[in-house]
């Protein structure tokens, strides 16, 4: 199974995250490469903050 960032499309492989594309013919799943998930728990963090949802420490 390949594993395929959903946010900029880098591929899992045995040496870390690249830029390439999906193989076909094989099963894919999506997830975020390690830069894209810590952008999304900002992100996550700041809107949680903007509505009132989590008080800023």
């Amino acid at each position: 199974m390949q594993i395929i960032c959903c946010a900029c499309q880098k591929t899992k492989s045995p040496n870390g995250w690249t830029k390439q594309t999906a193989g076909s013919g094989g099963q894919i799943s999506h997830g975020y490469c390690p830069q894209c998930y810590k952008q999304m728990l900002k992100r996550i963090d700041n809107f949680s903050i903007l509505n009132g949802y989590r008080k800023s420490a």
